[in-house]
């Protein structure tokens, strides 16, 4: 038979396309391995690389020339070629391994995380000749898990933190009332005792003063976590200042029985302070040692200009309990509390240091805690910046003013035992005291009386004491009468707006007593 040259044509040129067609299968297969963005890696069975894209190139570092024909343990960290001995052994036995996390090293040193896909090669015949790896770097994705597991970490233990110190909140806050509770009590049924109700005053004084202070804590707190707390600073002789502190705090520290051991200058040393707020970071150090060491201990105090440094330091030192290594770093965040014990014999809600913190920060100094570990006491550093030697020496405290003169009094205040009770404590020391229970009727009732002094509280129907204060002050009538805030609000800004409202003096409730009689007299 005649071949027919149409059917020869047809063959060869469906030869050539499936030729043209392999070869441009293969070229695009290639494309796609040199285009890929992960390391594409091709090795025998006994670990020579035999290929490498660009993407290899980009994670690893080595140019092809550099790394063809060299084995694969070249990209393991030193030590660990087992690692990759194990998967070339688990794929020579024809077993896929998928998204396998590991470490591999750079050309430049770096430890980087990868993860690998390794498949075998077989040829036409099914025989395993060698390997392809996938490796992924997922040193970041790695590094974003752990920032994440650690906020996760930190958050978990602020919300164990928070929960500790909401319970012990409700457990500090308690005890103060069920003696004030047995107080009342007592004084119904043996009011007419002298020694009975001696007792129970001094014992609801302690409470009131203990549970005054808790709430002060919280407050200060809450303003320091919302940026809200300021401080007013002036030129200040720490060294007076802390022996005002120091006659304070020593009845306490005779009654705890623990010895108070002081070592300070004779000359001032002088810092830029608010007063107030630096007695606070004192108070709250010498309270914080007394209450941590048992009765015997001691308790040190020092304080040294260093000159050079341009600092003044404050050195605090107690034999007490010490403080754990692991509580050390977090010593001094809110709501850290080392003893979470049932019976929580020391008290307190842990925020102390969190204030003293603060405070001295926004002063320019800084705090450091320092121990040996538990039962090997505590120290406490403050610094503070220096100012410059004045030529004249530290100023003499002002006593009370003269007493003897007979005043009239207005106590605008609309919880009534609250009025009754200040109306009894002024009325013993001779003076004429009326009472008002709104601020509409406080400011007739100035008008009317034209009393020496008015003791106004600021949250009042009607009007408010700021209301009260200004119309007092704009009146030629009452206008010279003498003005004393005693409020509830005890924020910076609410004794700024009781001054400005012309409030003489801003007291926070509850007042200290003295304080207020010493304000009058």
């Amino acid at each position: 038979m005649k071949e027919n040259p149409l059917e020869k044509d047809a063959e060869t040129d469906a030869g050539d396309l499936q030729l043209w067609a392999g070869s441009s299968q293969r070229a695009f297969l290639a494309s796609i391995v040199e285009s890929s963005q992960d390391a594409i890696i091709g090795k025998s069975l006994d670990g020579t690389i035999l290929s490498w894209n660009r993407g290899a190139e980009r994670i690893f570092g080595y140019a092809p020339e550099e790394i063809l024909g060299r084995p694969i343990t070249t990209l393991a960290v030193p030590g660990q070629e087992a690692d990759i001995l194990n998967v070339l052994s688990r794929v020579g036995r024809g077993e896929r391994i998928e998204h396998y996390e590991t470490i591999r090293r750079t050309r430049d040193g770096r430890d980087i995380n990868v993860s690998l896909t390794v498949s075998p090669i077989r040829d036409d015949t099914g025989a395993i000749v060698g390997a392809s790896k996938i490796a992924r770097d997922i040193t970041e994705k790695k590094k974003t898990e752990h920032q994440n597991l650690t906020l996760l970490q930190e958050v978990q233990r602020a919300v164990k933190g928070r929960d500790e110190f909401l319970s012990m909140l409700a457990h500090e806050l308690r005890n103060p009332l069920a003696p004030l509770r047995n107080a009342i009590h007592l004084l119904q049924l043996r009011g007419d005792d002298p020694t009975v109700v001696e007792r129970v005053r001094a014992m609801m004084e302690r409470q009131i003063s203990h549970m005054s202070r808790l709430i002060g804590d919280l407050l200060d707190v809450s303003r320091i976590t919302r940026g809200m707390i300021r401080i007013e600073p002036e030129r200040t002789d720490l060294v007076q200042l802390t022996r005002i502190v120091l006659e304070d705090q020593l009845p306490a520290f005779r009654q705890a029985g623990t010895a108070l051991v002081t070592a300070i200058p004779d000359i001032p040393i002088w810092v830029h302070a608010d007063r107030t707020r630096l007695s606070q970071v004192l108070d709250n150090l010498l309270e914080n040692a007394r209450k941590f060491t048992d009765p015997g201990g001691e308790v040190s105090i020092e304080i040294a200009a260093d000159l050079p440094g341009r600092e003044a330091v404050v050195r605090i030192k107690d034999t007490g309990i010490g403080v754990d290594p692991d509580m050390l770093p977090r010593i001094f965040e809110v709501f850290t509390q080392a003893d979470l014990s049932l019976d929580r014999p020391r008290g307190g809600l842990g925020l102390g240091l969190a204030l003293v913190k603060r405070l001295i920060e926004l002063h320019g100094g800084t705090v450091q805690a320092r121990s040996e570990g538990r039962d090997r006491g505590s120290e406490f550093t403050i610094t503070l910046p220096l100012e410059n030697e004045p030529m004249a020496l530290a100023d003499s405290p002002t006593g009370p003013a003269a007493k003897g003169r007979h005043l009239r009094i207005l106590v605008v205040e609309d919880n009534r035992d609250s009025a009754e009770s200040l109306r009894m404590l002024l009325a013993t020391r001779g003076y004429d005291v009326k009472l008002a229970f709104t601020g509409l009727e406080g400011l007739q009732s100035a008008r009317s009386l034209r009393p020496d002094v008015v003791i106004c509280d600021i949250g009042l129907p009607e009007i408010d004491g700021f209301a009260v204060a200004r119309a007092i002050r704009d009146d030629p009538v009452t206008r010279d009468i003498r003005l004393i805030a005693i409020t509830g609000y005890g924020r910076d800004d609410d004794k700024k707006r009781a001054l400005d409202s012309g409030f003489d003096t801003h007291l926070v409730k509850p007042a200290d007593p003295e304080t207020l009689l010493t304000l009058i007299s």
